[in-house]
């Protein structure tokens, strides 16, 4: 990626699912060392927009680059090469072993890799157990494993954490900041709605509000009580912690 150039570069006049409008004229702009939250209730267009930014559906008016190159016009080889997504539910029909499903998604397979990576997010005692034998938090683990062992340049997760425990999800939200950090040639985005994990983890967010609104800036500036309420249509307290990171927890 030539310096200067923005990692992921978005204009849609309409983000749809079938014939409902989710999000209107949405902008997006993602530099190296961010990582960007999407936030917002059930059905308001977190997941699609993954999907959208993934290429598995189509992009419709949407005009989308990727390190400065238009993705229509980008060999399937670049687009992987550049970009990794992890479903929020991935779908299994083999019981092939977890090592090996790591190694497929790598563009050269590479053991030493793979098991990293399953160290990196607690599951290098699963390598050698059958992708069908997995509890629900351990699969969740290995798909986060399988995005980072493709080392793309624009990682996608659809909620990583959501059966995480807390330690794993302590653990996972460090894992994050060191992998994408400011000055890397990597960026993050994620949906999420644990507004905590969400706080400890994001520097941007894109708030994605009922009536297919948006704003979108610097965590710190995005979470606040004002927007907090559009997106989720109930009131939200910020619980202050001298020397630790502030609380949000959600009202009536």
């Amino acid at each position: 990626m030539s310096e200067g150039v923005g990692l992921l570069r978005l204009r849609a006049g309409q983000v749809r699912a079938g014939t409902r409008c989710l999000v209107r004229e949405l902008r997006l702009d993602l530099e190296p060392g961010q990582r960007w939250a999407l936030i917002g209730r059930n059905g308001a267009g977190k997941s699609t927009l993954l999907r959208l930014l993934a290429g598995l559906i189509e992009p419709g008016d949407a005009s989308l680059e990727l390190a400065g190159e238009p993705l229509r016009s980008m060999p399937a080889a670049r687009q992987a090469r550049l970009r990794a997504y992890m479903p929020a539910l991935p779908h299994d029909r083999f019981g092939i072993a977890v090592l090996d499903a790591l190694m497929l998604g790598q563009r050269e397979p590479d053991e030493a890799r793979a098991l990293h990576w399953l160290q990196a997010v607690d599951a290098l005692d699963l390598a050698r157990r059958s992708l069908l034998r997995l509890s629900s938090g351990e699969r969740q683990r290995v798909a986060l494993a399988q995005a980072l062992a493709q080392e793309a340049a624009l990682l996608l997760l659809d909620e990583p954490v959501s059966f995480q425990d807390p330690r794993h999800q302590a653990s996972l939200a460090r894992l994050l900041r060191e992998h994408i950090a400011p000055g890397c040639q990597r960026s993050l985005v994620f949906s999420a709605h644990d507004l905590n994990w969400v706080a400890a983890v994001a520097t941007h967010v894109l708030a994605l509000l009922p009536d297919g609104t948006w704003t979108a800036g610097e965590a710190s500036r995005v979470l606040c009580e004002a927007t907090l309420r559009r997106a989720y249509d109930c009131d939200w307290q910020r619980i202050q912690r001298p020397g630790r990171a502030e609380l949000w927890v959600a009202g009536d």
